[in-house]
């Protein structure tokens, strides 16, 4: 159109039409003030978002913000669009999996929108990145660009109500805690400052030399309970189960946090492929915040094989001695099969949780709670299983 104008007012400047010279002439001049608007505005707004927690679990609600500021001294109107791929809005969810805010911002104003949302399943979302339209008031050549600035939602198993369980103690020197005659050289807790009459040989040498003041080593009881999560995924993947897959999942994310709270250390091994940057062995261990860190590998988790389950067993060399292996998967295979042998070679007992949720067939000893071999439903809920038949 402007190629057009710029046409007809070089034919009526040639045929010597005053008034529609100055007519199109006017227009071209408000279109390129108006190109050249745009071009400033575009270039001086300024967007940032906001999230106020990245780990949720499901249908737990998260706040998103846009803050958007405008850098020049002309008024501008925007419209901004986020991609949540997957999210969903908590009020309604009509916009085509994004977020659209649109207003206009005079000289140096500020804007801000908030959305709250909602995750609908375990996984990794992506938020972003922002697709920022901005121009001029008149809104006559609005132009678009891409700010890369993305959230990652990492959302954990939901929770589920479990039966009671219970893990065989198992004491390295017998009496636990302080009542012991032999302190646990094994767990070492931390540092403090040495005590008068304390065994030199508990001098940690190190943090002495660091703090240049005497350190002793503290100790965990010696009874401690020691638990290593395994997650086979090859049964799932090959019988397309994916909702026992989330149902073994619930259920290990339900096991982590009771055993946290009892001060169960923890560890956690798979052969699935993990969405993003995140390892698929743990050692195992207690401390702050790694109960989490096993619920994120458990968010992570895709139902498709990646390395092998027993390659990756053998190079974890760090088991403590006197942890329980909770194995979960599918079905019986060659794999369980391999990993059971290789725990017994270790002399670490096994309890093998297969996980085929549908009737269980009598020629299989699943059942018993003496069993090596039990089935998943001995430690949901019934409820549970009736959910998901409503």
């Amino acid at each position: 159109m402007l190629f057009l104008g710029a046409l007809l007012l070089i034919a009526a400047l040639l045929f010597k039409q005053r008034d529609l010279s100055i007519l199109l002439l006017l227009v071209l001049c408000v279109a390129g003030a108006a190109k050249l608007w745009t071009t400033i505005g575009l270039s001086g707004i300024e967007c940032r978002t906001t999230v106020n927690t990245s780990r949720v679990f499901p249908e737990s609600g998260l706040e998103l913000g846009l803050s958007v500021k405008n850098n020049t001294l002309l008024p501008l109107w925007f419209q901004s669009r986020i991609p949540i791929n997957g999210l969903h809005r908590r009020t309604f969810d009509d916009d085509d999996g994004a977020l659209m805010g649109e207003a206009s911002l005079l000289w140096h104003g500020r804007g801000r929108f908030q959305w709250e949302l909602t995750a609908p399943h375990r996984g990794v979302f992506r938020v972003g990145p922002v697709y920022l339209t901005c121009g001029d008031l008149f809104g006559f050549f609005p132009k678009e660009r891409a700010i890369e600035e993305t959230h990652e939602i990492v959302v954990y198993p939901k929770l589920i109500p479990l039966k009671p369980f219970s893990i065989n103690r198992r004491d390295f020197f017998g009496i636990p805690g302080a009542e012991s005659p032999v302190r646990d050289p094994v767990y070492m807790l931390g540092t403090h400052d040495y005590q008068h009459g304390s065994p030199a040989k508990f001098i940690h040498w190190k943090a002495s030399a660091r703090r240049h003041v005497l350190q002793e080593k503290v100790f965990e009881p010696t009874e401690q309970e020691k638990v290593l999560f395994i997650v086979a995924v090859e049964g799932f993947a090959r019988s397309g189960a994916s909702y026992e897959f989330e149902r073994c999942l619930e259920a290990i994310a339900s096991l982590a946090v009771s055993f946290d709270k009892q001060g169960i250390a923890m560890g956690f091994a798979t052969d699935a492929v993990l969405t993003g940057k995140a390892a698929s062995v743990r050692s195992v261990k207690r401390g702050p915040g790694y109960v989490q860190a096993i619920l994120e590998a458990l968010a992570r988790l895709n139902m498709e094989k990646g390395q092998d389950l027993l390659r990756g067993l053998k190079q974890n060399t760090a088991l403590p001695f006197g942890v329980t292996c909770l194995y979960f998967s599918y079905g019986q295979d060659e794999t369980s099969q391999a990993a059971g042998e290789h725990f017994r070679r270790r002399r670490i007992p096994v309890i093998h949780y297969v996980c085929d949720l549908a009737a269980e067939r009598p020629d299989v000893p699943y059942a018993g709670s003496g069993r090596a071999i039990r089935s998943l439903k001995e430690i949901i809920m019934n409820d549970a299983g009736k959910e998901h038949e409503a």
